[in-house]
């Protein structure tokens, strides 16, 4: 059920793409917008519940929270960026090149190991959404740049995946959730006003999409990922979210009618399958027990 969850999560993160092509407000207002409303819905929760916790909570654990936060506010500001000058596919297939980032970095810096079944299904997940990408590669305003600041997507997203494997061995899922989404929310805000980006006037529907995303890309799609950090490996989880370019396809199709090619489909296919080879590989995570 664990692996269901992360799948489920996966489609949920999809739709990010899909609320940022009906916005028309700038990327990083967005961003704030989205970090800010989880953290007015979760705060209650956490001042009632999780008091205790709270004050338990160590100046190394603050610290990495501070860092994932700063690290998801930076990845989520390029990614929506990069949508603008690339397609949903080039775009979201670069910034999943967390998958290799996080496995290469467990591999040379923890001593992890990898089996093979995983590195088969990191390979074909992979390359069923490269096909998806090259279906569509050339799309777009100024794809080189907007392929380079995917490609940064991808190494912050690394980033706070790391620090959140190693917040999430001892830390509850709706403490670190709200401390990262702050934190990332505070770095957004230093950027508006570093940038002169204003905070308001910019119309109910891009309030209304940066809502969209708190709900199903960070209820249902990150907060997940952390929770699923407790009890799954960090590089089978960042191997799912390589299935989200092809959900994002599906999800162009049905909503603004962009037609998958066959390259579309053969990948899609192929990142099933990589993800169901990666599945049946042992990917408990070193600590099984917590909230």
């Amino acid at each position: 059920m664990k692996k269901i969850g992360m799948i489920l999560g996966t489609v949920s993160i999809a739709m990010s793409a899909i609320f940022v092509r009906m916005a028309s407000a700038p990327s990083i207002v967005l961003v704030f917008y989205r970090m800010l409303f989880a953290i007015l819905i979760l705060l209650p929760v956490l001042l009632v519940k999780f008091r205790d916790e709270i004050k338990n909570l160590k100046a190394r654990d603050i610290l990495f929270c501070a860092c994932g936060g700063l690290f998801l506010g930076l990845h989520f500001t390029v990614f929506f960026e990069s949508l603008k000058y690339t397609s949903i596919a080039a775009s979201v297939v670069l910034v999943n090149m967390e998958a290799f980032i996080v496995s290469l970095t467990l591999v040379l810096w923890c001593g992890e190991k990898i089996p093979v079944k995983g590195i088969l299904g990191i390979g074909a997940v992979f390359l069923g959404t490269v096909l998806i990408a090259v279906s569509d590669m050339g799309s777009g305003s100024n794809v080189i740049f907007g392929d380079i600041l995917a490609l940064l997507g991808a190494f912050f997203a690394s980033a706070y995946t790391l620090f959140g494997r190693a917040c999430r061995t001892h830390i509850s899922t709706s403490v670190y959730t709200c401390f990262v989404y702050g934190f990332a929310c505070l770095t957004v805000c230093l950027v508006m006003i570093i940038s002169r980006t204003a905070f308001t006037g910019y119309g109910l529907v891009n309030y209304g999409a940066a809502f969209g995303m708190t709900i199903f890309c960070t209820f249902l799609g990150h907060s997940v990922y952390s929770w699923g950090l407790k009890y799954l490996s960090a590089s089978y989880i960042s191997t799912v979210k390589l299935m989200e370019s092809f959900f994002s396809s599906l999800f162009g199709f049905f909503i603004f009618g962009e037609i998958p090619g066959i390259l579309v489909i053969i990948g899609g296919v192929i990142a099933i399958g990589g993800v169901a080879i990666y599945s049946q590989v042992d990917t408990t995570a070193r600590v099984n027990t917590g909230k």
